[in-house]
């Protein structure tokens, strides 16, 4: 018989913060930052993996059914480091890339593991980002409003 599921870290909202607008090769991509309470992003941490998120990002940035917009997380957690990058194409399909770290460890950033995935704070930001982007660019099909979509920023804490 399996052992019984528990719970050994309740839930506790975390700081969500925006980061700088990052613009590369015709796309632009909003970061959200999520940290455990009293703590700074690690600028330098995910600086080296960013540069790696954005070499996945399909080419050309802009289509018919692609707006060249989309949004990554760099979700700071208690036991590991998230970069969660996100775009929208074929009109409204999100495809979601995951890199992941062990914080205080020597490993480098790699794809995430098949059993790694968005968690429940990273599921809010998706969730915002989703609203946002039908409310600014889906619902509004004669005039989608892209840069308003981009002002649009997530901040909790």
């Amino acid at each position: 018989m399996p052992a019984p599921f528990t719970v050994t870290d309740p839930f506790a909202p975390r700081p969500v913060r925006p980061g700088a607008l990052v613009e590369r090769a015709g796309w632009r991509i909003k970061p959200c930052d999520i940290t455990l309470p009293d703590e700074a992003i690690d600028e330098a941490d995910f600086a080296r993996v960013l540069p790696l998120a954005l070499d996945a990002l399909p080419t050309p940035a802009q289509t018919e059914r692609r707006p060249g917009v989309g949004f990554c997380i760099r979700h700071q957690g208690r036991g590991w480091s998230y970069l969660v990058l996100c775009w929208w194409d074929n009109e409204n399909e999100l495809p979601i890339r995951i890199w992941t770290r062990e914080r205080g460890g020597s490993s480098a950033w790699a794809p995430a593991r098949p059993d790694q995935s968005i968690c429940v704070w990273d599921a809010q930001v998706v969730a915002f980002e989703r609203d946002a982007f039908i409310r600014r660019v889906l619902a509004q099909p004669d005039a989608p409003d892209l840069d308003g979509y981009l002002a649009d920023r997530l901040e909790i804490g």
